[in-house]
């Protein structure tokens, strides 16, 4: 910016310059012009300094804020770098233990079988040794009452008419010696 001092100066030449060729209308426009243009100038200069100090402040400030922001958006993404790139190495301890849990419920499964299985045959064990033995009892019994019967049938064949008396009187004589 000019010094005020120095358009006054100017403002006093303008005049001379312009009385050789023009008129006093032409230098009376001057004169108003330059004396118009000095006290704005004069008037202007204290308010358009702050307000150009003041605009500077707030940009510098903007310029700040947004520098701290850009640190912090570096920050924050420099750590959700970091967290992605734990996210590969969590993702695969995560595998490894869903595969470790899976072999052990799959053993566990497996040992738990083999106890139904072992409990299972032997049940089926007690099961067919009970079957056995009713079939071993029914079986003495029907081989007991067949022999009966067959001797039944051998003594009703060879046992005449006076056998069977002599039998009868044999046993009245052995009861009458009991009683």
């Amino acid at each position: 910016m000019t010094n005020p001092n120095q358009l006054f100066s100017f403002a006093f030449m303008l005049p001379a310059l312009f009385l050789a060729g023009a008129g006093m209308a032409a230098l009376s426009k001057l004169v108003n012009l330059s004396i118009f243009l000095a006290l704005l100038i004069w008037l202007v200069k204290k308010p358009a300094k702050e307000f150009f100090a003041n605009r500077l402040a707030e940009v510098r400030a903007t310029l700040q804020q947004a520098a701290k922001e850009k640190e912090l958006a570096a920050t924050k993404m420099a750590e959700l770098d970091a967290r992605l790139s734990r996210l590969d190495s969590e993702i695969a301890e995560i595998k490894a233990q869903a595969q470790r849990e899976a072999i052990a419920e799959r053993e566990r499964l497996e040992a738990e079988a083999r106890r139904d299985i072992e409990k299972l045959r032997q049940s089926s064990q007690r099961e067919i040794e009970s079957a056995k033995q009713i079939a071993m009892s029914e079986l003495r019994e029907f081989a007991a009452t067949k022999a009966v019967d067959l001797a039944e049938q051998m003594i009703r064949k060879e046992l005449k008419p006076e056998d069977d008396a002599r039998l009868l009187q044999r046993m009245g004589d052995e009861m009458s010696k009991v009683s």
